[in-house]
């Protein structure tokens, strides 16, 4: 979730994930695209509506490592292709007490590949149930169905950079 309060682009990502600054949650979005529709996920835990995948990375994982676990938990979807950093922001999460610094990255992946909720994370023994559907979206029906004003301004983002149009 990327709350709508304060954030800054493009700070705080010196330190690096697994320091000793527990106060810290780093994060990684994945903006997924198959050359023209966009993949977003329907949240169901901690709040409602459509996003796009994204999870904090593990200490001492590195940000690739975090993108390929974070795409496989979310989606089982096993390979992808990393076009490149969209954006960066950081704010402060009130309900875990900690800054959250977020990396977005562009993720080319096949639309052929089924979509699984079968490896989301297990906390405590059980799984742990994030998303309950899926759904691939041309650029303006993705804009218009994600939560959050941060993820619309990276998805808007995004499609800038594929050099796609809005309208559809």
């Amino acid at each position: 979730m990327y709350p709508e309060g304060e954030s800054k682009k493009g700070k705080g990502f010196s330190a690096k994930p697994g320091s000793s600054k527990a106060s810290k949650r780093y994060i990684v979005g994945l903006v997924v695209f198959d050359g023209e529709k966009f993949l977003l996920l329907h949240r169901v835990l901690h709040w409602c509506g459509w996003e796009f995948p994204k999870g904090g990375i593990k200490g001492g994982e590195s940000i690739d490592a975090a993108i390929k676990r974070e795409l496989f938990e979310e989606t089982g979807i096993p390979k992808l292709e990393l076009v490149g950093k969209i954006d960066e922001l950081t704010y402060y999460d009130d309900s875990r007490n900690l800054d959250s610094f977020i990396k977005n990255y562009l993720i080319r992946v096949s639309s052929n590949n089924r979509i699984s909720f079968e490896h989301q994370a297990v906390k405590d023994g059980k799984k742990v149930i994030e998303h309950d559907d899926f759904k691939w979206c041309f650029p303006g029906e993705a804009v218009s169905l994600l939560k959050h004003k941060n993820m619309k301004e990276t998805m808007n983002k995004a499609i800038k950079m594929l050099g796609l149009e809005i309208g559809r």
